[in-house]
């Protein structure tokens, strides 16, 4: 028996390093009998004979020496190159004269499908699937060019990149190649023998499409799904896709074609075929003692199994994380730093300690957050609990946005836990009467008066001259007199804010009509003292400054900011433009384009400011606060139309003193949520300096690399380093690192179960896209894409663009007032982007998954701040 070409009635189960998982596991089902395509393997040792005969080990191992993995340039050369040398050499004849031999005696067989099946391709450790290429409808005679093509795609950038990450030797292993008879398939796909998004082993889950799978992993089509009960067979859930495309058999290779018209919204399988196949996959899923991720195809001739694999994503832990909530906290990509300081104080003062006063026992036990892949996700079942505890009212279809689509209708429908939630009340009365609604607010700015004056005495302290003793001092103060904000925050943000703001918002819709949000728009905007409005304010009397000053309107404009703010410093022409810059950053430096404290504040870098400026000067000359003063005028006019609107309702007496209750804490806790975050900034940025002092004393001790190695620690360690009791060496910080830098512009999906991610916001119909968010700010606008993913790229953005950005923090809102509509990828009704958007009366539409990948530059669209719809009706 050949060692480098073995038919699969050869295969047997010690052959595993000889063949691969993907073409072991196809032997085995057909020696058990299940309808497998005729095929054979061309083994690992043929591809490692391939490589000694050709000499190549040292030449790609000295590639792979000298590839800067973190660098995706580096690792396409090293890509390239490997896969040239591949494709530069000669099998050896004994190779070609068996596959061949093969070939010959089956001559009735006119195409065929070449695949790889390496080593850690399928494994459970190693999820490595789709990261070599397949190749299909290949001709006979064109199969041995096609295998070296496979063994080249074990070297393409993506199975190299998942090699290197997930500790896989490049050179130990290799790769088998399937060679199989295709099949001539009227409809194919995948099943699951468990769901693999929920982890329910007592679901299958079954993908279609016409023709060939390609077409569903190519993604050219969204497959049929149709979800069975296992024990009963019985299907629960259909869903049918317009499957405009599909791939079927032909000698011209995988090429697509266009589905019939009466055939495009038909299922592709019927519902005698959907229960064999699921029986089938129980018999499969029994046979390999483990929930299978199973390929297959229909033709004339029966149902085939194409590959079969254990499904590598079910973990035990089925927790659901969202992302949804924690874009009101990180909407960014977030350090370890960040994350051990933010993280305590939502986890321990705002979350536990608030479960603990209102006797919410259930939710002390739970795990409130998550970090994956550098950004931050809240546990959804403890969010759900929140919600419960309150009356059904409040869940509107904003909260239930924190959710996927599939749970929202049950949670809304939950029971109420309404006495526990009245009692929570009583002990909340009792136990921390600041806590109450009447009081919050006004305990909040007691505390943050005390707090500002704190801060003054505070950065009067030079942190060069402290002992690390001291320093550590010093921080545990500072904790401490901002310990109140958490404790007050846990009931203005969560209960008070958002509970009646959304409870507002409903009766709105459900007594006057306001599907648009106009109303409720009207209601809240134009709100006394909005620190983030009285920022903006701020921002555009210095652009107006500077606009009025033709030398600082000509430098600005001309000049890096940089070499702007050196000549600031200097000219004594533009002394008084310089005393009303310096005016600006006394009294709001602190303030940044984002919570995460790694990068710098205004104060810290005051070039973030010089960029803002810059868009403004540019732009059409707004006065600020007549807006507002506009803005208030309306909403006192509002506030006594709508009450007397209310009022003629039915039940309107009962309802008019309930709802102006209500408006008045809507009101005060929507300013409570703007304005706590511009005592937060004021923390964050001590907490940055103080920081930024382990940081260089890390670097004078040669603990670290950079002064901004520091945010790669958590505070935990930090101290601990820093008395000598806990060492983490260099390489673990740059791992860290590297993460950051990997998925600081890369939202993830903003679900999470186990480890399986996945979304629900967007959907393509045919020619039009439609993408649905959340409706944030109300109107109607038709304008140019200007998509911005830094705040140095706000001088590009122009009047009336619709601005498409990840989030927006109050760094980012000053140009709010000359674009002509918001999209953001992360933020709810509440966040800064839409509190802003209502003030200038422009229509915002957040929460829209991936908005910076599906929007370009240049891009038509109408934006439907009502609905929270943004149609695209022109490419650029």
């Amino acid at each position: 028996m050949s060692d480098v070409v073995l038919p699969f009635s050869d295969v047997k189960e010690n052959c595993f390093k000889s063949v691969g998982n993907k073409a072991l596991n196809l032997a085995l089902l057909k020696s058990e009998g299940f309808q497998v395509p005729y095929g054979f393997v061309v083994t690992t040792e043929a591809y490692e004979k391939f490589i000694d005969d050709n000499k190549f080990e040292e030449k790609i191992s000295e590639l792979l020496k000298t590839t800067k993995f973190d660098y995706k340039k580096s690792v396409v050369a090293t890509s390239k190159n490997i896969q040239g040398l591949i494709l530069s050499g000669e099998i050896d004849d004994s190779i070609s004269k068996e596959i061949e031999k093969i070939l010959s005696k089956n001559k009735k067989i006119e195409l065929w499908a070449v695949r790889s099946s390496a080593l850690a391709e399928d494994l459970a450790e190693a999820s490595f699937a789709g990261q070599q290429d397949s190749f299909l409808n290949i001709k006979s005679k064109e199969v041995i060019e096609n295998i070296k093509l496979c063994w080249a795609s074990y070297w393409n950038e993506r199975a190299i990149s998942y090699r290197h990450n997930a500790n896989i030797p490049h050179l130990e292993g290799g790769i088998a190649v399937v060679v199989q008879s295709m099949v001539n398939a009227k409809a194919a796909g995948v099943m699951f023998t468990a769901d693999p998004i929920t982890g329910d082993k007592e679901r299958i889950v079954i993908e279609s499409s016409w023709g060939l799978g390609e077409a569903i992993v190519s993604g050219i089509v969204s497959p049929d799904m149709f979800t069975l009960e296992k024990k009963s067979k019985e299907i629960i859930e259909r869903k049918i896709s317009n499957k405009t495309k599909g791939i079927y058999l032909s000698d011209k290779g995988s090429v697509s074609s266009e589905i019939d018209t009466s055939k495009k919204i038909l299922p592709s399988l019927n519902d005698e075929e959907i229960i064999y196949l699921a029986n089938l996959g129980e018999k499969i899923e029994s046979y390999f003692k483990s929930p299978q991720d199973i390929e297959w195809a229909v033709s004339e001739e029966g149902i085939f199994i194409l590959q079969s694999r254990g499904i590598t994503t079910i973990e035990k832990d089925q927790t659901l994380w969202t992302r949804g909530y924690s874009d009101e906290y990180w909407a960014d990509v977030t350090s370890p730093l960040f994350f051990s300081l933010l993280g305590e104080n939502l986890s321990k003062y705002v979350f536990k300690e608030g479960a603990k006063i209102m006797g919410y026992k259930e939710l002390r036990d739970k795990d409130l957050l998550r970090l994956h892949k550098g950004h931050v996700y809240f546990n959804a079942q403890a969010l759900e609990d929140v919600f419960t505890y309150n009356p059904k009212i409040g869940r509107t279809k904003e909260l239930l946005n924190y959710f996927p689509k599939n749970e929202q209708e049950r949670i809304a429908n939950a029971d109420a836990k309404l006495f526990k939630r009245i009692l929570a009340e009583v002990r909340v009365a009792i136990l921390d009467p600041d806590g109450k609604i009447s009081s919050t607010d006004g305990a909040y700015l007691r505390w943050a008066n005390d707090y500002l004056s704190y801060i003054k005495e505070f950065d009067k302290i030079d942190l060069r001259n402290l002992t690390d003793e001291e320093l550590h001092d010093e921080f545990v103060k500072l904790r401490e007199k901002f310990l109140k904000h958490n404790r007050l925050i846990r009931y203005g943000m969560v209960t008070h804010s958002i509970g009646s703001n959304l409870i507002l918002k409903r009766w709105l819709t459900e007594w006057l009509g306001d599907k648009s949000g106009v109303l409720y728009s009207k209601l809240i905007t134009g709100l006394p003292d909005n620190k983030t409005i009285v920022t903006n304010i701020a921002m555009a009397k210095l652009a107006n400054e500077a606009k009025k000053n033709k030398k600082v309107s000509q430098l600005i404009k001309r000049l890096p900011s940089s070499e702007f703010l050196e000549q600031l410093d200097t000219d004594e022409e533009l002394k008084e433009f310089s005393y009303k810059f310096n005016e600006f950053m006394s009294d709001y430096g602190h303030r940044s384009h984002t919570r995460e404290i790694y990068y710098p504040r205004w104060i810290d870098d005051p070039s973030l400011v010089t960029e803002v400026l810059k868009s403004l000067i540019d732009s059409t000359e707004v006065d600020l606060e007549e807006v507002e003063r506009r803005k208030r005028e309306e909403r006192l006019k509002a506030e006594v139309e709508i009450v007397d609107a209310v009022s003629k309702t039915k039940n309107g007496f009962i309802k008019k003193p309930i709802f102006a209750k209500v408006l008045n804490y809507a009101q005060r806790y929507l300013i409570f949520r703007e304005n706590q975050r511009f005592y937060l900034d004021h923390e964050l940025t001590r907490e940055r300096r103080l920081f930024m002092e382990y940081g260089r004393r890390f670097l004078e001790r040669g603990i670290i690399d950079s002064e901004m190695d520091i945010f790669f620690f958590s505070k935990e360690e930090i101290f601990d380093i820093s008395k000598g009791e806990l060492i983490i060496d260099k390489e673990t910080i740059n791992k860290r690192k590297e993460e950051f830098e990997k998925y600081k512009n890369v939202l993830p999906p903003k679900f999470l179960k186990g480890n399986v991610e996945f979304d629900d916001t967007v959907e393509v119909q045919d020619n039009l896209v439609k993408v649905t968010g959340t409706s944030s700010s109300p109107g109607i606008a038709t304008g140019i894409i200007r998509v911005v993913e830094s705040i140095r790229e706000l001088p590009e953005v122009k009047d009336e663009e619709i601005l498409v950005t990840s989030n927006t923090d109050p760094g980012w809102t000053p140009v709010f007032s000359k674009i002509g509509g918001l999209i953001t990828e992360t933020g709810g009704i509440l966040s800064h982007g839409a509190v802003v958007s209502r003030e200038y009366g422009i229509p915002a539409v957040t929460a829209v998954s991936n908005a910076t990948k599906i929007f370009k530059n240049g891009q038509k669209v109408k934006i439907d701040g009502n609905e929270g719809v943004i149609y695209l009706m022109e490419e650029s």
